[in-house]
């Protein structure tokens, strides 16, 4: 099962479209955790009604305490094997899941992290790794310093995690920077990256 994590704060306007585009997955061995950080607008009512709809869906809410802690708040509910995080003013393809799956099953990988959509002064700006494929994260040098240059590995949404590879959450003290604390911590316990020239985000 993957265990989608989305942290959700002041996103009504948006929020039922994340969610619609989760549950309409093609791959649908799925949980999606919403976490409703204190949001003070309609969030927690539209998380609810979704979760009566669909057993899939998990509707936490919780006081005010940042993203970092509501996505923390994410892993420690998650009961799947895998892990992905989705912000609650984003969609994704129908296909994302299933894409993300089958490169892990395909690799072996520990960590799958594929291309996603930027929307730049009113446009879609597609952005794709330069150099896709599977990565030994030993010796990985070069490639990591490609990767973390064009911003692939800053953000933790365009990711599959292995759970149990998880051994340090995201920093709450930190409100810069600690999505790539994050994802750097993970790596050091990984053996091989998944590079997809894939854009379901």
């Amino acid at each position: 099962m993957i265990s989608i994590v989305v942290p959700v704060y002041k996103s009504e306007k948006t929020l039922a479209g994340c969610l619609d585009s989760l549950l309409a997955q093609t791959y649908g061995d799925i949980e999606v955790i919403c976490v409703i950080d204190g949001s003070p607008d309609s969030c927690g009512d539209i998380c609810d009604a979704y979760a009566q709809k669909d057993a899939r869906v998990k509707s936490i809410k919780r006081e005010n305490g940042g993203v970092s802690s509501a996505r923390n708040r994410g892993i420690e509910e998650a009961t799947g094997e895998y892990l992905m995080f989705v912000d609650s003013d984003d969609t994704v393809a129908p296909d994302y899941c299933e894409k993300m799956w089958k490169a892990y099953v395909k690799t072996g990988a520990d960590l799958v992290v594929s291309g996603f959509h930027h929307w730049y002064v009113g446009r879609d700006v597609k952005k794709v790794p330069s150099n896709p494929g599977i990565y030994q994260t030993d010796g990985y040098g070069a490639d990591f310093l490609k990767l973390y240059q064009e911003g692939f590995l800053n953000m933790p949404w365009n990711k599959l995690y292995k759970k149990s590879l998880i051994k340090k959450k995201f920093n709450e003290g930190m409100s810069l920077g600690e999505d790539l604390i994050f994802n750097l911590d993970y790596m050091l316990g990984t053996d091989k990256i998944s590079v997809m020239d894939y854009c379901g985000y």
